[in-house]
């Protein structure tokens, strides 16, 4: 089988992680060859395609880097992943914490409207925005059948990256559902969290 490029210079963080992601889940099996332009891009493809099973070579050539990904078995098993995006100095780490499906409590028909209208709101601070952690319900957010999706997508390509809790996908059932972002864990959560100048909770 061929192998497959992935030219992701240039791409901001987290995009060559997303790219690299959707990439794989596309892929029946094979090598995927992905190529970044900055170390954060690296070490965050590297353990994103390590911690699904699969195993990585990383080449320096010139000023990009070559990540050379060999597609794991069926049978491979899937550990949370951890993405850090260095911030442009100046910006503020503005992250979103959500921890339902619904937006408040009283009626979920009306949570789960006002929780979209949200979602809908949000790309218009996209710019702002580093991070949208994700527990408890709120995992099913991101995951397949949400009515968010749409909206999810457009967030993380706009720069927003998506953190939810793998514990908490997992009580769902839904680990290997997840449609945006990638699942992670409650250091993770925390640590973005921490580094945070505002958090914001629907």
């Amino acid at each position: 089988m061929a192998k497959q490029v992935l030219n992701c210079g240039g791409l901001d963080c987290p995009q060559p992680v997303i790219r690299t992601k959707d990439t794989l889940a596309a892929m029946a099996g094979g090598e995927l060859l992905v190529i970044v332009d900055n170390e954060a891009a690296r070490d965050n493809v590297r353990r994103f395609a390590e911690s699904q099973g699969h195993a990585v070579v990383v080449d320096q050539v010139d000023e990009t880097f070559q990540l050379s990904i060999v597609m794991a078995g069926g049978n491979a098993v899937q550990k949370e992943a951890v993405v850090e995006c260095p911030l442009p100095k100046g910006k503020k780490r503005i992250v979103v914490h959500i921890s339902s499906e619904f937006m408040g409590w009283g009626d979920d028909g009306l949570g789960a409207r006002l929780m979209a209208a949200y979602f809908d709101t949000l790309a218009q601070f996209a710019a702002d925005i580093t991070h949208v952690t994700l527990v408890n319900s709120g995992v099913r957010l991101i995951a397949q059948g949400s009515p968010v999706l749409l909206e999810a997508r457009e967030l993380e390509k706009l720069g927003v990256q998506f953190v939810a809790c793998g514990v908490c996908l997992k009580h769902f059932g839904l680990d290997d559902q997840v449609e945006v972002g990638i699942m992670s864990n409650m250091f993770s959560i925390l640590a973005v969290q921490k580094e945070a100048d505002l958090l914001l909770r629907p």
